[in-house]
């Protein structure tokens, strides 16, 4: 029988293994993340899972759902395909930053899910670090151009019939060894006289996004492990950034955040958390009545 401690509290994770549903060699990074924080027995990747069912970068399968979505339905499709009660998945996008839109950010999701009592829960980071881009190269110099941008061979490249896949369109991906890229690339522009050439935005073809996701991580693990100081349930989560913090200038309350608050999803339970780095104060040059 499980107690009721054991649901709520840390011990939820005692003595368990994490089972981490991907392809792309994610477990590397989240598996030591949540074990650093969390009572955990150890991880594994799934085995034999094809997470690409659910979106490829590449463009040959469509996410069908939105990124939190398709992330817990690999957490599940992964649980469901071992027999596993605890599962994590995580699921990332690339675009504009919407606050500066010249500005590309990954956005990364993770789904933790625990089949024992059918509970999930759920983390977003957005970091502004990215190696991201795309280009149609008409010549080879062009395409080596491209790479040496996109940090090849460090970066894997993935060079394409044309930007947006098509059925029956040829896609090359995970290439990391100069003399690859120049043949594959040479052949395509001989014969089509362009080729798409982009980055690899798998996990383990991109050591950048591969950075981000363990960052995404260790924050997950780190929300996770706090816990209610009412009544106890893990996850005592950041649900909402507070603003006004005040002008350094005149005091005004801006929009920059001064607080955050906390709050527990089992009892409601909510508190005020100061900012990490210590800020008090806004520099006046967002402060809308000294610089409006």
């Amino acid at each position: 029988m499980l107690h009721a401690e054991s649901l709520t509290g840390l011990q939820r994770f005692a003595g368990r293994t994490l089972g981490v549903a991907t392809m792309h060699g994610k477990e590397q990074v989240i598996g030591p993340a949540l074990m650093a924080r969390l009572p955990l027995a150890g991880f594994t990747a799934i085995p034999d899972l094809d997470t690409d069912r659910f979106g490829a970068f590449s463009g040959e399968v469509a996410r069908g759902t939105d990124p939190r979505t398709a992330c817990e339905h690999k957490a599940r499709h992964g649980a469901r395909a071992v027999g596993m009660d605890l599962v994590i998945a995580s699921e990332g996008s690339f675009g504009p930053y919407p606050p500066s839109p010249f500005i590309t950010c990954d956005e990364e999701w993770l789904v933790l899910v625990d089949l024992r009592d059918d509970r999930t829960w759920v983390h977003r980071h957005v970091s502004l670090e990215t190696v991201f881009g795309g280009e149609e190269c008409r010549t080879l110099d062009a395409v080596l151009a491209f790479a040496a941008r996109m940090k090849f061979p460090d970066h894997g490249l993935v060079l394409k019939t044309r930007e947006h896949w098509l059925p029956g369109d040829r896609v090359f991906k995970g290439i990391r060894d100069a003399g690859h890229l120049r043949e594959v690339a040479g052949r395509m522009i001989a014969e089509q006289g362009s080729v798409w050439a982009e980055t690899d935005l798998r996990a383990m073809a991109n050591p950048t996004r591969m950075r981000v996701i363990g960052e995404t991580a260790a924050r997950f693990a780190t929300e996770l492990a706090m816990t209610c100081p009412r009544c106890g349930t893990i996850h005592f989560a950041v649900a909402q950034a507070l603003w006004g913090l005040p002008c350094a200038q005149c005091g005004f309350p801006t929009q920059g955040t001064r607080a955050y608050l906390r709050e527990c999803r089992e009892c409601g339970h909510r508190t005020e958390e100061a900012r990490a780095d210590g800020r008090t104060v806004e520099d006046p040059q967002y402060c809308e009545l000294c610089n409006p």
